[in-house]
Formats: structure tokens, sequence, C-alpha cells
């Protein structure tokens, strides 16, 4: 049953075109510009292009805001009026809930992995192990997809849950530098960066890896943005008990 709820979620995001757009081609345009714009200069101190470094960035943002899948299903399924009808259809809504989470989780990070692929054999981006970074994309998305979860169950104003979705992605894209924002030189900015901004970890994770840097970094990077999602989903669990019934 599960899967075929997870199949079912995944050919309604398909047919979402507004979305493909949003999480593909919107970021294949901007590696795009900004791509050529940099050139093939050595813009960072791990000798990346431009190319790389804005494709990297890129990619891993778009994770982030892919959670806004889980949070618009969630509504719209279980918290408007439609709610009553899958009361009435012999499923647990907390199953239903998992498959639109698990679905939402692989269609954005498939997506980030097509333009992984677009770039690698299109603007010669060297990604690297593409298993670790489907990994890494696997993880920063269950990571967002979880945050919103929480933010959609957490509110019962929907308004409230959406504020807290942009709130999330805009917060730790500034942290992580990618709107060019003066951020105050303060150790609590480089202690969020480091094990606590799913941007950052989830660059550090793809970016040591890319260029034969420090590998257990990489691999202490991934562990905390698996072990997030674990204690983001706890919560969503608590919160979920009291409003999936």
């Amino acid at each position: 049953m599960f899967l075929k709820l997870t199949w079912f979620a995944g050919k309604r995001m398909l047919r979402g075109y507004i979305g493909l757009v949003f999480l593909m081609l919107l970021p294949l345009a901007i590696i795009t510009v900004n791509g050529f714009a940099m050139g093939d200069m050595v813009v960072d101190d791990s000798g990346r292009r431009g190319m790389d470094v804005i494709a990297v960035g890129i990619v891993i943002g778009f994770q982030l805001v892919g959670g806004f899948y889980t949070m618009e299903y969630m509504k719209e399924d279980l918290f408007t009026n439609f709610r009553w009808r899958m009361q009435s259809l012999p499923l647990k809504l907390h199953v239903y809930a998992y498959s639109i989470l698990t679905a939402s989780t692989l269609f954005s990070a498939i997506n980030g992995f097509v333009i992984v692929l677009f770039t690698h054999w299109v603007y010669g981006v060297e990604w690297g192990n593409i298993g670790w970074v489907v990994l890494v994309l696997i993880l920063v998305s269950l990571i967002s997809q979880m945050v919103f979860l929480t933010a959609v169950l957490g509110f019962r104003k929907y308004r409230f849950a959406e504020l807290t979705g942009y709130a999330y992605v805009f917060i730790f894209m500034i942290l992580a530098g990618y709107f060019f924002v003066p951020i105050p030189d303060a150790a609590i900015f480089d202690v969020i960066n480091k094990y606590l901004n799913p941007l950052a970890l989830g660059e550090t994770a793809i970016v040591n890896v890319m260029m034969g840097e420090d590998i257990s970094e990489a691999v202490w990077s991934a562990g905390l943005l698996l072990l997030g999602s674990v204690i983001i989903g706890l919560i969503a669990m608590l919160i979920g008990r009291r409003r999936l019934v």
C-alpha cells in the first residue's frame, strides 16, 4: 500500500509542470547565465571554476525549496475539505503522509540529479563520485522535506507554515553566502554553517569529495544531515499524532 501511494504521489508531481519548471529549468537557467558570466577563472581556494561553484551551489540550494511539495500536498489532501474523502478510504492518514514525504524527497533529488548529469555532460562540471552526489542530494532533500512537514503539521494556519518554509530557505541561503549579504564575523554563524545549515553541509559533503580533500569532513557533514532528518522526523511524528487522526 505504501509503495502504491508513493507512486501515485510521484505521478501527481510529474503532472505539475510549473513545479518541474521551477525545480529543473530555472536552476539550469541560473547555472548557465551565472556560470558563463564567471567563466573558467579560478574563483575559490579549492581551484574550482566559476561554473563548478555555481552548479554545486544551485543544485544543493534548490533541494531546500523542494520542501514546498510536501507542504502543499499535505495541505491539499489532509487539511482541507478533501480530508473527509481520505478518511473514508481504507488507509491510515499517517501512512499517506509518509508516502507524500517519500515521493517529494525522491522527486526533488531526482530533479537535482538530472541537473548534475546535464552540467557534467554539457558544461564539463566534474562532480566526482556521482553515487555520493546522489546520496547527498537525497539527504538534503530529506531534511528539507522534514522541516516543511513539521511546519505544516505544527501550524493550524497554513500561512504560518508557509512563512516558516520561506524563512528556512532564505535564512540558510543567506548564512551560506548565496545572496552576497554581509554576515557579521561572529563564531555563532560559523557554528551554524558547520553543524546546522543543510545547505552548507550538503555543499561541504559534495565539494570535499569532488576535490579529493578532507573526506572525513564530507562523511561527517552527510552524517549530520541524516541525524538532523531523524531528529526533525521524530518531532514531526509527535506532532502528527495529534493532527493525523
